[in-house]
C-alpha cells in the first residue's frame, strides 16, 4: 500500500487506508502531486489531564495582598455634572432652534 496517494485513489480505497492507519501507517493525501492532508493513527483518544499547579502563596497572603490594594478613586459628582452640562451645550441644533 502506498504511503502517498491521490485523492481519487484514497477515496476508492478509503477503508483500506483507514485500516492501514489503525496499524500505525501514515498516509499522505495529494491533490495533483501536492500534499494536502495526512491520515495518521490515533494513539490515545483521551487527552492528558492538565497538570496541577500548586499555589505559590497561601490564602492568607492573598487576602493581605487584596487588603493592601490601593482604593480606586471615584470621579467627583461635580466633575460628571460639569461634563454633562458641557455636552448639552455642544448639542446641535440648540434647543432654542428646535
Amino acid at each position: 500500500m502506498k504511503s502517498k496517494v491521490g485523492i481519487a485513489e484514497f477515496k476508492a480505497h478509503l477503508s483500506e487506508y483507514v485500516r492501514a492507519a489503525q496499524k500505525g501507517k501514515e498516509i499522505v493525501i495529494k491533490d495533483r502531486d501536492t500534499p494536502v492532508a495526512k491520515l495518521v493513527p490515533v494513539n490515545d483518544l483521551r487527552p492528558d489531564p492538565p497538570a496541577i499547579r500548586r499555589p505559590t502563596k497561601s490564602w492568607a497572603d492573598f487576602e493581605r495582598m487584596i487588603d493592601g490594594a490601593p482604593i480606586r478613586t471615584q470621579i467627583p459628582a461635580e466633575v460628571i455634572d460639569r461634563a454633562i452640562e458641557e455636552t448639552r451645550k455642544d448639542k446641535w441644533p440648540p434647543d432654542e432652534l428646535t
